[in-house]
């Protein structure tokens, strides 16, 4: 694959302080992108580059409207905007989850995708014609696109971030916004740790899941981060579905 030059080219990418995101960052920044990164910890920072760190909770949405703006300011136009941040827990049977954890799955899963959307398209609409043909990912699963016992918060919430993303691809056509809802597969990341370490009573495939590690069946954050940079930047990957799921790195 040989990826056009994307030195100079604007990224931003929430939840970057590990997992996916983290190795999202870096691997941008050794492309020669200039970054836009925030997480409720401090973000991962790669060495030398342009970068415009925020540490916020993307629950608020003033505070990811200002990250917005602050790359705006120092970059100029947001080529990339990935919502990333995300959490696993609660994980139990519906009927035994607390509601208030439930409720902030909720939050931080789909209002913070939500928040980082809106903030992207009203990036692109105050560039007017320069801010046409943006790319907007948001990290979906293939949770979201079957159900899983014990991840009633998890599954909803990745269905309606595909259908959050499924409207905005509808709504911003008229700015030639191109959005996608990508599941990358089962990655090697620390939530995979979070649902190895489960309870069985509370996530049934808990079993499946060790037994993927045995198998080293994980896509690397590695791969991941080649697969989006050519959905985004690599004219032969383009693809106008909303709904896209990366194939297994290791499938045989």
């Amino acid at each position: 694959m040989s990826l056009p030059d994307l030195t100079g080219k604007t990224a931003v990418v929430t939840g970057a302080s590990r997992g996916i995101g983290a190795h999202l960052a870096r691997d941008f920044a050794g492309r020669g992108m200039r970054l836009g990164l925030c997480a409720r910890s401090a973000p991962a920072l790669p060495d030398g580059r342009d970068v415009v760190a925020r540490q916020l909770d993307v629950r608020d949405a003033g505070a990811v409207d200002q990250l917005a703006r602050a790359v705006e300011e120092r970059f100029g136009r947001i080529d990339l905007w990935i919502n990333n941040a995300g959490v696993l827990t609660p994980m139990a049977p519906m009927r035994r989850a607390d509601a208030a954890d439930w409720n902030r799955h909720i939050e931080i899963n789909v209002g913070g995708v939500m928040h980082g959307s809106r903030a992207y398209v009203h990036h692109l609409r105050r560039l007017g014609e320069s801010g046409r043909g943006g790319v907007l990912v948001n990290i979906s699963s293939g949770a979201g696109r079957r159900p899983y016992a014990g991840w009633s918060a998890y599954c909803a919430g990745k269905a309606a971030v595909d259908m959050l993303t499924r409207c905005i691809a509808v709504e911003e056509e008229e700015i030639e916004l191109r959005a996608h809802a990508l599941a990358p597969g089962i990655v090697d990341t620390h939530m995979q740790e979070q649902i190895r370490a489960a309870s069985p009573d509370d996530f049934a495939e808990q079993a499946r899941f060790v037994q993927l590690a045995r198998d080293a069946r994980f896509s690397s954050p590695e791969f991941v981060a080649a697969r989006l940079i050519e959905l985004v930047f690599d004219p032969d990957h383009r693809t106008d579905e909303v709904l896209v799921s990366l194939p297994l790195e290791h499938a045989g």
